[in-house]
């Protein structure tokens, strides 16, 4: 898996002056966070190396959040905001929508099931097994994500790119980059594309990563119709005929119908949770 963060920057604030005591606090805020994300990456493997896994994990059968809750300080609103506690079963091959306005808690909920976030309260267990830090980066190799807000390398890290290149090659053209992006020795010739382009390639690299959870997060958002309608239509019910479990983060109403599930949050907490097709 290839998390990506952006860390707010308070530098500048700081040397234009103002309020220097919240200043320095939200400084604070901000170098624990990047306390934080060294303390994720370096739980998170950027190439493919293998990682033992517990007996249970072999296959992945379900993924179980059980009485889970977050807790975080709004700074805009200046008021804390508390996801949970959360109840969610997930099993292979299903597709599951996560619905709801912005601020409802869909993306930290994404964090907690990939276990990038770690549970306040409740327990995640994997076929039935509790994930700790003991075997949190075991984990983690479960999942390809491509976030919203995601940063892409022109290198392949952890592919052997001859066994690859039929693939991503194929790839290219399914997504129709083909005549934009070209791939040799390892290596996409380019980056310089549009937010939408730079999604599907984001979308081929998590292909390639073959695990077997996907979350994918507003994907479809910079997409034009077209792709948008390949994506819900043809893409994801691709996945889960491999036996995939996918999490999408939409906002794509006319697709709901094609979901197993969808499971909307309001204010953190689950408002509807059911069968899309009910």
């Amino acid at each position: 898996m290839r998390p990506q963060f952006s860390v707010p920057n308070f530098i500048e604030s700081l040397i234009n002056g103002g309020d220097i005591n919240l200043q320095v606090k939200q400084a604070k805020i901000a170098l624990g966070k990047v306390q934080k994300l060294g303390d994720v990456l370096a739980t998170v493997t950027l190439t493919n190396t293998k990682v033992i896994k517990p007996a249970c994990w072999a296959e992945f059968n379900t993924l179980s959040l059980q009485a889970v809750s977050h807790s975080f300080h709004r700074e805009k609103e200046n008021r804390n905001f508390t996801l949970g506690p959360i109840n969610l079963d997930f099993k292979a091959g299903e597709l599951v929508f996560l619905i709801g306005g912005n601020g409802s808690g869909k993306t930290t909920l994404a964090m907690l099931l990939l276990g990038l976030y770690v549970p306040e309260h409740g327990v995640i267990r994997l076929n039935g097994e509790i994930v700790t830090d003991a075997n949190r980066e075991a984990y983690l190799q479960n999942f390809s994500v491509v976030f919203s807000d995601f940063h892409l390398f022109d290198d392949l890290f952890g592919f052997d790119s001859d066994t690859v290149q039929t693939q991503v090659l194929d790839y290219l053209e399914r997504l129709h980059l083909q005549h934009k992006v070209s791939f040799d020795n390892g290596k996409f010739s380019t980056l310089d594309l549009s937010q939408g382009q730079r999604k599907r390639l984001a979308l081929l690299i998590a292909y390639l990563e073959d695990r077997p959870f996907y979350v994918f997060d507003e994907w479809a958002a910079d997409q034009d119709p077209e792709f948008k309608d390949l994506f819900y239509t043809e893409l994801l019910p691709a996945l889960t005929a491999k036996g995939k479990t996918v999490l999408a983060i939409t906002h794509d109403d006319r697709y709901f119908h094609l979901a197993d599930r969808c499971i909307k949050l309001e204010e953190g907490q689950i408002q509807i949770h059911q069968n899309a097709n009910v």
